[in-house]
């Protein structure tokens, strides 16, 4: 009995003996433990760094955004101004309008409901419509930046396709009552573009920073899968239903 209690307690100590070198030896089977690096203070000094940067940045594009929009601004008034005073066109307009309705009055065989021409009365009223219209319009512009922080892709995007899209209609409106058009030098499209470009770039940084994706990458994604589609003709099937629909319908 005493002999099989040491042959158990033998083994015993062989098992653990065992256990230890395993432990100490199998450093290529035991799967190495996961570290884990936590951020340090300089690290959390540059990220805050990084923030008040960015701040600085959009505080200074908001101004330069705020320059743009006041300029087009008094761009599209003086031209209100300018139709309001009317031109060679218009007075042009007004009197052949004048001839015409004087000579139908002497014509006892036409009679029309057309109100005598008031000159005062439409330039004003032009005026007016078009003033109205600015000021809805401009409200759009202001809203797009001013409440939103930080920006994102498409604020910055409709900001700038409204501004130019406001020059584009001062310019057409011009021309289309034919005036000329003595504040085009006021809109630089070198400034804008260069606004534009740093506000792209305050949006690649500030989407990094966040660990934000652009639209793009989602929008390019969906063009990979559609191209993977090109050759697959989708009708196939429903032409050959339709084959023989067809068929059935003849016969």
């Amino acid at each position: 009995m005493q002999q099989k209690q040491k042959d158990f307690f033998s083994m015993i100590d062989d098992a653990q003996n065992t256990q230890q070198n395993y432990s100490i030896d199998s450093d290529s089977t035991v799967p190495a433990t996961a570290t884990i690096t936590l951020p340090t203070e300089q690290d959390s000094q540059q990220e805050e760094q990084e923030i008040e940067r960015l701040k600085n940045e959009r505080l200074e594009l908001l101004q330069d955004a705020g320059y743009m929009t006041r300029s087009l601004y008094r761009s599209c008034l003086r031209s209100i101004h300018l139709l309001r005073l009317g031109n060679a066109n218009d007075m042009t307009d007004f009197q052949e309008r004048e001839e015409k309705q004087k000579s139908d009055r002497l014509d006892r065989r036409t009679f029309s409901f057309e109100p005598p021409v008031d000159r005062e009365n439409e330039l004003s009223s032009r005026a007016l419509y078009y003033l109205a219209f600015l000021n809805e319009s401009f409200h759009q512009e202001v809203d797009c930046l001013v409440s939103a922080d930080p920006w994102k892709e498409d604020q910055v995007t409709r900001f700038t396709h409204l501004m130019r899209q406001g020059e584009h209609r001062r310019k057409w409106i011009l021309g289309d009552y034919k005036f000329d058009d003595p504040f085009s030098k006021q809109w630089d499209e070198e400034f804008f573009v260069d606004w534009e470009g740093r506000a792209q770039k305050l949006i690649r940084d500030t989407y990094e920073l966040k660990g934000w994706l652009f639209q793009k990458d989602f929008i390019n994604n969906d063009e990979d899968d559609s191209n993977n589609d090109i050759d697959i003709d989708w009708e196939e099937d429903d032409d050959d239903d339709y084959d023989e629909e067809g068929k059935d319908s003849i016969k």
